[in-house]
Formats: structure tokens, C-alpha cells, sequence
């Protein structure tokens, strides 16, 4: 069988890359494409150089270890020797689960593995693209699978929402919260709460001064809201629609952006 040099690289590339990256999500460690991309460069580098050496089993056994440590190592910037070994370890469990575990127990029941697994370099694509495609189809199908459950446990609570300021309205989503108790005691009015977003869009519809604040408890502490009234809120369940006048809303002091929903709806409001 022929091998070709650049078959060898792109296969070594892409595995190393995916078995790099895959460790790094399981620890959590951060970790940018561009550090992955050394590391498996590096890891390759040494598959291909190594055959080149006529190496004993200890020694052959003693490079791999130490590669694991330095491709872990160029990887990500660690701040915790515990992350680090976890890493190392989780990238050279992936390593042996994905080639060595099958090679060996193949052998272990007396099957020629060679006849399951033909590396066939003459073919017009490296083994490596194969995988990388597969690997991309695979992240898709997990992020879309999660999309889905997500959308699934929100969905019950979400409801499309119209807010009118000025006799100009804005088409969004709200999200009915359960854990959102608050109250103006003063205007005796439920409070809902706009994503900085929909704030800035409401903004340019002349939504400006505020009527109130109210200070509240928080993880970290106390922090203060500003409140304002808005002219019309219309909350869509799908069979009608709830259409409240004079609504009484606050802006996030946490940053909050919103994702699937731009309001957290009070749920008096619903």
C-alpha cells in the first residue's frame, strides 16, 4: 500500500484537531481555534517525523505521552494545574477510544481488523475529510437537537407581544416569569422588565423619561431600576389577545439582552 505524505498530514490535522477541541469543551477550558490549530500542527508534525526513527516500544510510548502534555499545553491558557492534567488525561482517554480501543479489541477476540479497516490512501479523498465531515454533521445535529428541547420547555411560556409607544409599535416576544414578583407599591402596577435592546428600539419611538425606580435584591446585592410607562402592551396566547393599557416597565440594570424573548412578563400581566 502507498502512502502519501499529505494524506498522512491532512488525517493527523484534522483527528488531532477534533480529539483537541472535544477535550477542551469536556473540561471547559477556553480555548480559541487558532491555539487548537497549533496544537494539532504540533501533533502532527511528531506522527510524521516519528516513523522516521526506529524507536522501542517504551520509547515510542514515552513520545506520545509527552506530546499529549504538549498539545494540551499549546491548546489553552490554563490557570489551574488541576484543569490541565484533567485535560491531558481526557484528550489521551478520547485518543485511545478513538483508534486503540477498536485495534486492540479486535485483536483480543482473534479478528483481522486490516479487513474492517482498510486504510485505502489511493482513494480521492484522505480519511481525515471523512471524519471532519462527519464530526461537522455531528455538532450540527447536537446544536439542532438542542435548539429543539430548548424551544419545547420555553415554548408554554412565551407569547408574542406587540408594545405601542407614541401610535408606533414593535413586534416581540415575552416571556411569562414566573420568579418576576415585582411591584410599584406606588403606582400599585405589576412590573415587566425590557431587554436593553428593546429598550433602545423603544427609545426611538420617544420612550424617555422615567416615572419611577425601584430598588431591588439581588445576588450580588441591591440594585436600581428605572421604570417607565408604556402606552400599550398586547400579549398573543394564540387564540386571542390581552391588550393592556398604560404598562409599567423596567430596564435590566444586568445587562439582560434577551435571546428567544426581548420582556420578561410579570405574571399578573397574563
Amino acid at each position: 500500500m502507498q502512502v502519501y505524505i499529505e494524506y498522512a498530514f491532512i488525517d493527523n490535522m484534522i483527528i488531532n484537531f477534533i480529539l483537541i477541541r472535544a477535550s477542551t469543551k469536556i473540561i471547559r477550558v477556553k480555548s480559541s481555534v487558532v491555539f487548537q490549530l497549533v496544537s494539532a500542527l504540533i501533533g502532527t508534525l511528531v506522527a510524521i517525523v516519528i516513523p522516521l526513527f526506529s524507536l522501542s516500544n517504551v520509547c515510542f510510548i514515552i513520545v506520545k505521552i509527552t506530546l499529549a502534555f504538549l498539545m494540551v499545553y499549546v491548546s489553552s491558557k490554563f490557570y489551574s494545574v488541576k484543569k490541565y492534567f484533567l485535560t491531558v488525561l481526557t484528550f489521551v482517554i478520547l485518543t485511545f477510544l478513538s483508534g486503540g480501543f477498536i485495534i486492540a479489541l479486535f485483536n483480543l477476540v482473534g479478528v483481522d481488523y486490516e479487513r474492517y479497516f482498510i486504510l485505502n490512501y489511493d482513494s480521492v479523498l484522505p480519511i481525515g475529510i471523512s471524519v471532519l465531515i462527519i464530526y461537522i454533521l455531528y455538532s450540527v445535529l447536537i446544536r439542532l437537537c438542542l435548539a429543539f428541547f430548548k424551544e419545547r420547555n420555553f415554548r408554554p411560556f412565551i407569547r408574542t407581544c406587540v408594545v405601542t409607544v407614541n401610535k408606533k409599535s414593535v413586534k416581540t416576544r415575552g416571556f411569562i416569569d414566573s420568579g418576576n414578583c415585582l411591584y410599584d407599591k406606588k403606582l400599585a402596577l405589576p412590573i415587566s422588565v425590557l431587554s436593553t435592546s428593546l429598550f433602545k428600539k423603544l427609545e426611538k419611538l420617544g420612550l424617555r423619561k422615567s416615572v419611577s425606580s425601584i430598588v431591588f435584591d439581588t445576588v450580588s446585592g441591591t440594585a436600581e431600576m428605572k421604570l417607565y410607562i408604556i402606552d400599550k402592551l398586547s400579549i398573543y396566547n394564540g387564540v386571542s389577545v390581552n391588550i393592556l393599557n398604560n404598562v409599567l416597565v423596567g430596564v435590566s440594570p444586568s445587562n439582560f439582552h434577551g435571546g428567544d424573548y426581548d420582556i420578561l412578563l410579570n405574571p399578573d400581566l397574563v
